[in-house]
């Protein structure tokens, strides 16, 4: 049976048709071949709708990676249904709000997850008409101001994006993927698409991150592809543990959600033997760049590999990267406008450049940059430099108050104390960057605070430094 574009189940019933006996989620708890996943799904979904759940509703799922996130997230479209997953670390104001603007039937949590997902098969469902403008997710958005927005993900959008993602990194059925990254939230949410290729699908199943534990799963599993944010990289790196562990398997390594440090991308690789590359979008906006393991190592290090096939991008005369085509949403839900501006573009708020081989660089965020003396300074290239030093393992460099110069450079640092301002403004010296560029103020971290997956929270750093100016 081939697949229909628009139906996930689709895929499903054609990976248990092609290889019924293969695994399909492999989770501490149990393993599901494509055969299993399929009865399951279906099975859900029969109990949902014997409960009353009708096309359109709204279902709030939250859960950790797990491997009935995988039935649910399968099972509430097949209804028509719509599925809104909710980070399991939202916070009570959060999830309260989004359980009622989106209109929410129904709420799943893990006791009625376990039930749910083992309810007696009694038979195959009818798919719904495929339908590409139909909205089968709702997805909140990650930012630092205010409340989520509402993303509708109609399955137009969702089959481009798991086509772009899925036929970049070159994903097909022996493939095991090491989820790394929350399956609540986006980047997490894509490995997903790689179920359509017949690749299994590797949870942690803790609400955490645990380096030892994954880099264990991953040696257990041979995953062959680990996805998650260079947050979750880093600590791997910094793991005792990762000398003693062989990846060989893993083939690749995709990140999203910051910026990759071009010296970590390149000692993940020398350590692992695992190639890392970049896929960058928005929640708001959808996907626009996929890196491939097959392009050159400084391309996979420094950019977030090409547009892909299904979207269109333009640099405007400020630099801001902008976007269109079929993976941006129509408009957010309950609301009439989406992230379409007049001009007929989605303006992604980042700084960057397309370079002569077509390969996406991203440099900045337009609001992050510091006016120091009349002088525009991008944050997030003094951050690259002081990251540089041998012993820095992160830091972020944010604008400070100042009554003179309007801004100065105040740098929080994670590493040795050692690195204080002296030293860094020393290191800048011999690398050298101009003066102006240089922090004029050193604070140490354990670690950077976090607005979302793997977004380093600015606001809050922004907060402590003018409260230090």
């Amino acid at each position: 049976m081939a697949p229909t574009p628009f139906l996930p189940v689709t895929y499903l019933r054609a990976q248990a048709d092609a290889a019924p006996a293969a695994p399909a989620v492999i989770d501490p708890a149990r393993t599901l071949t494509f055969a299993e996943l399929e009865q399951r799904v279906h099975a859900a979904a029969a109990a949902l709708r014997s409960q009353g759940l009708r096309p359109g509703d709204v279902v709030a799922v939250s859960l950790p990676n797990v491997w009935e996130y995988v039935v649910l997230e399968l099972a509430i479209p097949l209804l028509a249904a719509i599925v809104m997953p909710i980070p399991i670390n939202l916070g009570s104001r959060e999830r309260e709000w989004a359980l009622e603007r989106s209109g929410a039937r129904a709420r799943i949590d893990s006791e009625v997850a376990e039930k749910l997902c083992v309810s007696p098969f009694r038979g195959w469902l009818e798919p719904p008409t495929a339908d590409p403008d139909r909205v089968v997710e709702i997805a909140l958005t990650s930012g630092t101001t205010g409340l989520p927005k509402l993303a509708s993900l109609h399955a137009g959008l969702k089959q481009a994006t798991a086509d772009a993602f899925t036929g970049r990194l070159g994903v097909g059925g022996a493939d095991r993927v090491l989820i790394m990254s929350p399956l609540m939230q986006g980047i997490g949410g894509m490995c997903l698409y790689c179920l359509r290729r017949g690749a299994a699908l590797v949870m942690l199943r803790e609400p955490g991150f645990d380096p030892d534990r994954t880099l264990r799963m991953a040696e257990q599993t041979q995953a062959t592809l680990l996805v998650g944010v260079p947050t979750n990289v880093i600590r791997l790196l910094d793991a005792p543990l990762l000398p003693e562990i062989s990846l060989r398997a893993a083939r690749c390594t995709a990140v999203a959600g910051a910026p990759m440090p071009p010296a970590l991308a390149r000692a993940w690789e020398e350590r692992t033997g695992s190639k890392l590359c970049s896929f960058y979008g928005s929640m708001d906006a959808g996907q626009l760049a996929v890196g491939a393991p097959q392009d050159p190592a400084v391309k996979r290090w420094t950019t977030v590999g090409r547009i892909h096939g299904c979207a269109e991008a333009m640099i405007t005369a400020e630099g801001e990267i902008c976007m269109r085509g079929p993976t941006v949403q129509g408009r957010y839900w309950g609301e009439e406008r989406g992230p379409l501006g007049p001009d007929g573009w989605a303006h992604m708020g980042d700084l960057g450049f397309i370079d002569s081989e077509g390969y996406l660089h991203v440099v900045g965020r337009v609001k992050d940059i510091v006016i120091r003396g009349g002088s525009n300074i991008n944050p997030h290239e003094v951050e690259d430099l002081v990251r540089s030093h041998p012993a820095v393992k992160d830091v972020c460099v944010v604008g400070q108050p100042d009554r003179e110069l309007g801004e100065r450079l105040r740098a929080f640092v994670v590493g040795g104390q050692t690195v204080d301002l002296p030293e860094v403004q020393r290191h800048l010296s011999e690398l050298g960057v101009a003066k102006y560029k240089w922090p004029e103020f050193v604070d140490h971290l354990n670690e950077l605070p976090l607005s979302g997956p793997g977004k380093v929270d600015r606001k809050a750093l922004k907060a402590r430094a003018a409260q230090a100016s």
